[in-house]
């Protein structure tokens, strides 16, 4: 449990942001991102978090990526593709927008495990079993 507590190193995963920008215009930029995906038609979806100081690998489980998984799960945006969703991470003064699909390829990695391994940890349960031909 040692290593839950080590600082996260989260460069990586915001280096794979499709759009930055401060979080001040982080209002208008959210909405131009939602209209260039398609908009409400397309069901776009931001999953907004602010990335406290020094975060870690536990406050990276524990508030990003457990919520994000149910958040996608009970939208019907089911993993690893997350379609239709985006995160808004907000990492001191700056906006950083990455596909979920992205963050939860991150935290399979930082976790060691699949995304099903996600599912099954974090989310409804509801989703997979719906999409179930063999009912």
């Amino acid at each position: 449990m040692q290593d839950a507590m080590v600082a996260a190193d989260l460069s990586p995963l915001l280096a794979r942001a499709f759009h930055t920008d401060t979080a001040t215009r982080a209002t208008a930029a959210l909405a131009e991102i939602r209209e260039q995906r398609g908009g409400r038609a397309a069901r776009v979806r931001a999953y907004e978090v602010v990335v406290p100081e020094g975060a870690d690998r536990a406050w990276f489980e524990a508030s990003l990526l457990r919520p994000l998984v149910y958040f996608c799960e009970s939208g019907r945006a089911p993993l690893p593709a997350c379609p239709g969703v985006f995160v808004a991470l907000f990492a001191g003064d700056t906006l950083h927008c990455i596909d979920a699909s992205e963050v939860v390829s991150f935290g399979c990695a930082l976790l060691g495990v699949d995304s099903e391994e996600l599912v099954r940890r974090f989310g409804t349960g509801e989703v997979r079993h719906a999409l179930r031909r063999d009912d």
